[in-house]
């Protein structure tokens, strides 16, 4: 089964991904040496991106598009 993902879904979570990876190393490379870093907050910060990003630029968005189209006329043959 193939699974067809749209360019600016695809960019979108691309960027997400992007920016939550940043956010880990970023937390991964300050504090102690121990320091595992916060990927609670690089999963949120990734998380808010991808939400602002698809709120921001329509995300693909087909329902307003398929509901536009006029509903399919019925028939109202009589069958005896």
């Amino acid at each position: 089964m193939i699974v067809y993902i749209e360019p600016l879904g695809a960019a979108i979570l691309f960027v997400g991904i992007l920016v939550g990876c940043i956010v880990y190393r970023h937390t991964c490379a300050s504090g102690t040496p121990a320091s595992r870093g916060d990927i609670v907050g690089a999963i949120a910060s990734a998380a808010a991106v991808i939400t602002a990003l698809v709120l921001l630029l329509g995300g693909g968005n087909k329902a307003t598009a398929e509901s536009e189209s006029p509903a399919p006329t019925s028939s109202s043959s009589a069958v005896r």
